[in-house]
């Protein structure tokens, strides 16, 4: 039986750093793997859409391929449109051919760990604020709930969501801390690269003169983050807590 190869399918981005990031991503992969192809595409921001990306890489390759999205949340990119496309390009392709979707790099259960981590190598905080973009869909926030409310009882201190687009804002919850005599605060950023959102939250953080912030890096900068790909590649069992 002939090996897979992989894809990671990111959101994609007009800033050059997240598809830097994703290839070398994928080049740690394929070195991890045997030398096995680790190819990459993208929803947005490409001239071709992305099930012609994948026929591209299928007729390169000539392998089956695993497809896995690299989405923190299970929103319309992952439920809807990653599938559609997919449907699309195995469509355009013989029977034989197999087009498998991975689970997507949220649903690992060790992201908790992963932000953890982040904790730990941080200057000390008093309290802490896991920020992600946010969602108006009925339930759309709810793993960042569930991820911010496993988090105190690893690291010893208060953690709270707060979101970029939706209430409760980083701004809030700021000024929540700042009220009960909090210092100092660090801010996890529930994001998979840097970009221009990144640069935003930096931004508005140096504005704000208390209380003192520590801003950790995104998800790419940790270590574990190759390993967890590499188990949802290889179909270690996911287990998640949200």
């Amino acid at each position: 039986m002939t090996s897979p190869a992989y894809v990671l399918v990111a959101h994609g981005s007009r800033d050059p750093r997240p598809d830097q990031i994703v290839a070398h991503l994928a080049d740690l992969m394929a070195q991890e793997l045997g030398n096995c192809p680790v190819g990459t595409a993208a929803l947005d921001c490409q001239p071709e859409p992305l099930h012609q990306q994948l026929l591209n890489f299928y007729h390169q390759v000539q392998r089956p391929l695993r497809i896995l999205p690299l989405f923190l949340l299970p929103g319309v990119h992952v439920k809807e449109d990653i599938p559609s496309e997919v449907a699309i390009a195995r469509s355009q392709l013989p029977q034989t051919a197999s087009l498998e979707i991975l689970p997507y790099l949220g649903s690992h259960g060790r992201l908790c760990q992963v932000l953890h981590g982040q904790i730990q190598a941080a200057p000390p905080c008093q309290a802490w604020i896991l920020l992600a973009h946010g969602s108006r869909r009925p339930g759309g926030n709810a793993p960042i709930e569930a991820l911010a409310a496993q988090l105190p009882q690893r690291v010893g201190v208060p953690v709270q969501a707060a979101y970029w687009s939706v209430d409760p804002r980083l701004e809030q919850q700021l000024q929540k801390y700042e009220q009960a005599g909090y210092d100092q605060v660090g801010v996890l950023p529930y994001f998979l690269c840097p970009g221009g959102l990144t640069d935003a939250i930096a931004e508005k953080l140096e504005a704000i003169a208390r209380p003192r912030v520590i801003l950790t890096d995104t998800l790419s900068q940790s270590q574990d983050l190759l390993h967890i790909l590499l188990e949802l590649c290889q179909g270690t069992p996911v287990s998640s807590g949200v």
